[in-house]
């Protein structure tokens, strides 16, 4: 099925002109630097608050919202699972809601994330001023295949159990090195005298 047969589309939020931060805004701004890319996770500490001039309930996120980033040369999706109330996504986000009970939003987010889509958008994106941008009639039209419920939970399943592997690689990673430095420098001093 199409995207836009399973999905909702909409652009971020426009604003007129800058966002100003306020510290007593009303509204977060979620923005392409507090996502990412590698991880497909968001940081939710550091949004920029302020008052938005449109009506933000066009644009307010809820949970199971699929962010799709459409500007700059590495286009990738991010579930939206845990998010703080009054957050609009940034212009340069697509938000995907799915709208049907024959697509899990987890499914759906891994789907937009995997080399076929990469393909069909390689094809058809549109050039910017400075940067490739997707345009919102070509991700609508991502044919999206539709699996047995149980087979999207099990992908599902298995890609978050892929994520959780690699934070812990990572975070292995980390750990081996500052191992591995504290050996070396007791190693330097132990001469030093």
């Amino acid at each position: 099925m199409l995207l836009k047969e399973i999905a909702v589309v909409q652009s971020g939020y426009i604003s007129r002109g800058k966002i100003e931060p306020e510290d007593e805004g009303s509204h977060f701004l979620l923005q392409a630097r507090d996502v990412d890319g590698k991880g497909q996770s968001y940081a939710r500490k550091n949004l920029t608050r302020f008052n938005p001039h449109l009506s933000p309930s066009d644009w307010t996120l809820q949970r199971y919202d699929i962010l799709f980033i459409a500007r700059g040369f590495k286009n990738f999706s991010v579930l939206i699972q845990e998010i703080p109330h009054n957050v609009l996504a940034a212009a340069c986000f697509f938000v995907v809601r799915a709208q049907t009970e024959k697509v899990l939003p987890e499914y759906l987010c891994w789907y937009l994330n995997q080399l076929p889509v990469e393909d069909y958008l390689r094809r058809r994106i549109g050039r910017g001023v400075n940067m490739p941008i997707v345009r919102r009639a070509v991700l609508e039209s991502i044919d999206i295949p539709l699996p047995p419920m149980e087979t999207q939970r099990t992908v599902a399943e298995l890609n978050k159990l892929i994520a959780y592997e690699q934070a812990l690689l990572t975070r292995l990673t980390e750990k081996r090195k500052t191992l591995i430095a504290g050996v070396c420098l007791k190693a330097v001093q132990k001469h030093e005298g």
